[in-house]
């Protein structure tokens, strides 16, 4: 009785082994929200979504980084060192829509 015991786990253990288990590090899920991107921001300035400082407008670049939002409209602003504005738009963005602002040199 014992011998069939011992087969039966050794039977389980050789077919859990077989079993592959997906690799997490290939795994991806692309977020579907919308992006917004800013060309041409001269250094120092700052972007702003719906009156909140989101960072430096120059790391939004729309090529190496985006600034993920919800869907939705929102009033996206770039403002210089000094609190000029440089940019003002209200867009209204949806899922996996990305818009790049740009900036024209003055």
């Amino acid at each position: 009785m014992n011998y069939v015991y011992a087969g039966l786990i050794l039977i389980s253990t050789a077919f859990l082994q077989g079993c592959s288990y997906p690799d997490a590090a290939k795994i991806e899920q692309k977020d579907s929200r919308p992006a917004i991107g800013v060309s041409g921001a001269p250094k120092g300035s700052v972007l702003y979504v719906d009156g909140l400082k989101m960072g430096m407008a120059r790391q939004f670049d729309g090529e190496k980084n985006v600034l993920l939002v919800e869907s939705g409209t929102h009033l996206v602003e770039v403002k210089a060192a000094n609190g000029t504005v440089l940019l003002s738009e209200s867009l209204f963005l949806s899922n996996s829509t990305t818009k790049i602002l740009t900036i024209q040199p003055k």
